[in-house]
């Protein structure tokens, strides 16, 4: 392993363009110290999608885990929608988990309560403590904006907002009308794997014959040109892919599709730690968020649009769908694993890329971007 990561003279065969280039060096996947700059140069500055406006309820809460601590999505009456640290102002406490509705939000610790505003309510046996004032104890906003019904934060301030940070992704995927879908199922998965791991993975069909081939099937697709942080493939096939090879879709696809949604399915990575990917008939996002350089915690969340999911038969007819996701997952979270052991070697040298991995490429390039001082910083956050 090298002395200075961060050397510059390291990354330069990954700089070079695709088809000359090489891998990313093993320790971006295995080193403690290139994973803490990650959390500082990535994770604290890029938006992070944490969840749908649709699992929010209004007039309660909807707790959920960022790589920058547990948030509170809270929903007033009135359908505003916030987001706060989910930590007491007393002694930290985690307040809640899950999700509930009621007009008071109380720590289990010392009962401190909170209105759905986040200021607070009441703090018990606070009454002698000198210069307490409860407005000044309110729980701690955190940057919150949502696209399409997508909820995303970001811890810094400096980050530009999320529609520039997004580019042409919304106009993308407009016609599929992500802001009528609902989420209909999560799932949550600890893979023993580096997170960009699980991102390349998501960012190309060369796997597909192999790692799917009983399942999935061999899948084909083509590069997309992406202004943002995001990035791309599109898997060809007019048939949704929401179900396994040789079953017939039971849902309509959505009406007024482009040309280009109907001619296939949109793999769509928005950088660092978010895919979704829009089938004809239906969608499903991933993020993964990071514990350790070798263990990230995957949530996968379906998606259909309202009218299908409130149809009568929606159950039995999501059924093969989800087969279709979990043998997916399955299936790449172990090769992801199996990646992350080989990685560990210490005979491990970088490797060269298919034609067939360049939004892979771009991904690590993009990676470099953030991490790396070698002047190449235009896509830097």
């Amino acid at each position: 392993m090298a002395d200075d990561l961060f050397d510059p003279r390291h990354y330069i065969d990954v700089r070079r363009p695709v088809m000359k280039a090489r891998t990313l060096p093993s320790w971006c996947y295995t080193d403690r110290t290139w994973f803490q700059r990650e959390r500082e140069r990535v994770f604290a500055k890029a938006w992070q999608f944490v969840g749908r406006v649709d699992e929010v309820p209004e007039g309660g809460y909807f707790s959920v885990e960022t790589m920058g601590g547990p948030v509170l999505l809270i929903r007033e009456r009135d359908k505003a929608l916030r987001a706060f640290a989910n930590t007491c102002r007393h002694r930290g406490a985690r307040l809640v988990r899950g999700t509930d509705t009621g007009p008071r939000i109380v720590c289990p610790y010392h009962a401190w309560s909170y209105r759905l505003d986040g200021s607070l309510a009441r703090a018990p046996g606070m009454k002698n403590t000198r210069g307490f004032k409860e407005n000044e104890h309110g729980l701690t906003p955190v940057r919150m904006e949502t696209w399409a019904g997508f909820i995303f934060v970001c811890y810094s301030a400096e980050t530009p907002a999320l529609k520039t940070y997004l580019g042409d992704l919304p106009e993308r995927l407009a016609s599929h009308r992500l802001e009528d879908f609902v989420c209909v199922r999560r799932r949550t998965y600890e893979v023993g794997a580096n997170w960009k791991l699980i991102a390349e993975n998501a960012m190309e069909a060369y796997h597909t014959g192999t790692v799917h081939g009983a399942s999935l099937g061999q899948q084909e697709a083509r590069e997309l040109t992406t202004s943002g942080h995001w990035d791309s493939i599109q898997v060809l096939g007019e048939e949704s892919i929401g179900v396994l090879p040789g079953e017939q879709a039971p849902f309509a696809q959505v009406p007024g599709l482009s040309d280009e949604a109907v001619a296939g399915t949109f793999f769509t990575t928005l950088h660092p730690n978010t895919q979704f990917a829009c089938v004809q008939d239906s969608m499903w996002w991933s993020t993964w968020r990071p514990l350790a350089e070798d263990h990230t915690v995957l949530e996968v969340g379906q998606c259909f649009p309202r009218w299908t999911a409130e149809r009568d038969d929606f159950e039995q007819g999501a059924a093969p769908y989800f087969h279709r996701w979990d043998t997916g997952i399955n299936e790449d979270n172990l090769i992801c694993e199996a990646q992350q052991a080989g990685l560990s070697s210490l005979l491990h040298r970088q490797g060269r890329f298919s034609d067939r991995e360049q939004a892979v490429h771009r991904l690590n390039n993009w990676v470099l971007d953030q991490m790396i001082d070698d002047g190449r910083d235009s896509r830097r956050i």
